[in-house]
């Protein structure tokens, strides 16, 4: 039997770190982390954005004449409703690049996800909803890691995809992703569509981002507190 894979959730303050442990957790929306980067600190510009821009331009079909033709520099730029869409971040790797790259305090192993998972669905606000086809959404998500000049695929149109996908420069952090709605933000095609010259990052909205606070059942049972730096060890999760 393959062994279980734990879960790293890394925190600034020992005190949050407790209140994790205790059940209360804070998801924030996908704009949180947009708005962290257009205000100059640590986040990802692109958050719950799809971009596809190949290198010699966007290839764009005319179904009506049958034609193709190239758009120069443009890119097909696909934006989910980011304040509607609600993620719990977390890493399947310990390391000192993380605990240093996040100002770690502590860091939280959770020892068995799937319990994990089950206690925090139950705690979650009526009506929500995780990624997946219909019959098979599951709350946690292996984050997808991709480049703009990647072949295009369905991503565009597949706003719960979007919200758990990542361009590749963060691939180093090897994310998994808790993410929720509870209205459509999720739902097939319920995304904004622009081609732009270039893709811009959307800019931060005025006020504080929506998050939500859950409180599940005390999770000290399936989890372990580090305290400490881990040791670099060598690799790119070093």
């Amino acid at each position: 039997m393959a062994a279980r894979r734990s879960l790293f959730r890394y925190y600034s303050e020992q005190r949050w770190a407790e209140a994790f442990l205790d059940g209360r957790m804070r998801f924030q929306s996908l704009n949180y982390f947009r708005d962290l980067e257009a205000q100059g600190v640590r986040g990802d510009a692109h958050e719950g954005t799809s971009v596809c821009a190949q290198g010699d331009g966007l290839q764009v079909t005319n179904q009506t004449q049958g034609t193709r033709f190239t758009l120069p520099a443009h890119a097909l730029v696909s934006r989910a409703r980011c304040d509607e869409i609600f993620v719990f971040c977390a890493s399947r790797v310990l390391s000192a690049r993380l605990w240093d790259a996040f100002d770690a305090q502590a860091c939280i192993e959770i020892t068995d996800v799937p319990a994990f998972c089950s206690r925090v669905n139950s705690a979650l606000p009526p009506g929500a909803k995780s990624p997946g086809r219909p019959g098979r959404e599951r709350l946690a998500w292996r984050v997808e890691y991709y480049s703009p000049t990647d072949a295009p695929d369905t991503r565009w149109a597949l706003p719960d995809r979007i919200a758990y996908s990542k361009q590749a420069p963060f691939a180093w952090q090897e994310e998994t992703r808790l993410v929720f709605s509870t209205t459509g933000a999720l739902d097939f095609q319920n995304v904004a569509l622009t081609i732009e010259q270039p893709p811009t990052a959307t800019n931060a909205a005025a006020g504080e981002p929506p998050f939500c606070d859950i409180g599940a059942r005390c999770v000290r049972d399936i989890c372990r507190l580090h305290a400490t730096r881990p040791e670099p060890r060598l690799g790119p999760a070093a």
